[in-house]
């Protein structure tokens, strides 16, 4: 009698084992599946930043398009787009970094010791992205400066003979917008 009780008792604590380790693995798919929504949430937030930064650029290459008008507009033109790409270097670089303070504390609250290796990985990937375009940024601001510089002479020293030489030099600076513009959607993963 004691070993049909004794065994009744095993099954009971075994099918107590297996219920609560099925309602653990419940509250772990389910802090996963929070954790999933909270990351599609702030991809969400970056597309519709990616969005933003694809209209600015088009108000951009209108200001270019102005350029064409004279010396004393190109002048306010140069400053306005100056402008622009600084405040687009600022609102994705303010966007990444609260993007990496969500992440960050979402990945501790919930995985904490198993999470700290993506997190870190994570910043570290960030902190690329962002260097890589604050290089771009630098080299495109520096094109642009000379861009303006060769305009200026070429304006001074050819006013009436070559007229063709303000599209060209449009055209190139349409160009490396462009060509930035990719750059941003292909570190943003759009295309």
């Amino acid at each position: 009698m004691d070993n049909i009780m004794g065994k009744l008792a095993e099954k009971i604590s075994a099918q107590e084992i297996i219920k609560a380790n099925t309602a653990a693995e419940a509250a772990h798919r389910e802090q996963i599946e929070n954790q999933n929504r909270q990351y599609e949430e702030e991809i969400n937030v970056l597309r519709q930043n990616a969005q933003k930064m694809e209209s600015r650029l088009d108000d951009i290459e209108d200001v270019l398009k102005e350029l064409k008008t004279g010396k004393t507009e190109a002048d306010a033109n140069v400053q306005e787009l100056d402008n622009a790409i600084r405040e687009l270097k600022d609102n994705l670089s303010d966007r990444l970094n609260k993007s990496d303070e969500a992440t960050h504390e979402v990945g501790v609250r919930i995985y904490r010791n198993v999470q700290a290796s993506v997190i870190d990985e994570q910043k570290k990937q960030l902190d690329e992205i962002k260097e890589d375009l604050r290089k771009q940024m630098e080299s495109i601001r520096a094109e642009f400066t000379v861009l303006v510089r060769q305009l200026d002479s070429m304006q001074r020293a050819n006013r009436a003979k070559n007229r063709g030489i303000m599209p060209l030099t449009v055209i190139i600076l349409l160009a490396t917008i462009a060509n930035l513009a990719l750059l941003i959607l292909r570190i943003m993963g759009l295309v």
